[in-house]
């Protein structure tokens, strides 16, 4: 559970620099089994967004996944992620960003990057939204055998949102991050959702998530995935 703990401060830090005037999308998860099972499941995905002015802006995205099976921890993972941007134009924006990762159970302690980059908006329309982003990093990874690793990497992903009928949306938010000096250490995220709207801040959400690493740490599994059903809470 220090992992939790120490999401939740972090969280509370970031979200305090984002006090006032804010855009939020929340993703709450929770299922608890007793009797012949005893298993307990916490999931968690935030997105907040505050304008500063006409073209700064302060975005915020975290993530956080607990379980356990019968007193023993089976996952135990959050993500932070800060970004500013200066829009330019109303399809091109610059961008910093600072993140950092902490999943006990990947072989690394954390993984924390930053740097500049850019977003650029491919298609805006009411029932098609579609945007390419990409940065140049900075990260630093330790391993849980005290190891550490300094280096450039890249990342491209993007997000696209395609309204399926009038309260029934799917959502694809994916990137790779890779080391640039040896392509073929690459870090591959996939978020996939689908949210049925109840009302103007209620939704249903299914989401299904892959996380890939080529290169995982030994007697670690390349590929973690978490299938999830939540209570969706825009504002």
């Amino acid at each position: 559970m220090k992992s939790v703990r120490s999401f939740m401060a972090l969280s509370l830090v970031a979200a305090s620099l984002m006090a006032g005037d804010i855009k939020t999308h929340t993703e709450l998860s929770y299922i608890q089994t007793g009797g012949n099972t005893d298993t307990k499941s916490f999931g968690l995905d935030f997105h907040g967004e505050k304008a500063l002015d006409q073209v700064n802006k302060l975005a915020l995205d975290l993530q956080a996944g607990y379980a356990e099976d019968s007193g023993n921890e089976t996952k135990n993972a959050w993500l932070a992620e800060l970004n500013y941007y200066y829009k330019f134009s109303d399809v091109l924006s610059f961008n910093y960003l600072i993140g950092y990762k902490d999943d006990k159970f990947s072989g690394y302690k954390h993984q924390f990057y930053t740097g500049p980059g850019a977003e650029y908006i491919a298609i805006n329309e009411k029932e098609n939204k579609l945007k390419f982003y990409g940065n140049v990093l900075y990260e630093n990874d330790k391993y849980d055998s005290g190891d550490t690793d300094n280096f450039t990497a890249g990342r491209l992903g993007l997000n696209w949102e395609y309204l399926i009928y009038q309260n029934l949306k799917f959502v694809e938010d994916a990137n790779i991050r890779s080391k640039l000096s040896d392509m073929n250490n690459y870090f591959l995220y996939s978020k996939s959702s689908i949210y049925s709207k109840i009302n103007s801040n209620l939704s249903l959400g299914v989401s299904y998530k892959l996380n890939y690493q080529n290169q995982a740490p030994a007697t670690k599994k390349k590929t973690d995935t978490t299938f999830m059903v939540s209570l969706v809470i825009d504002w």
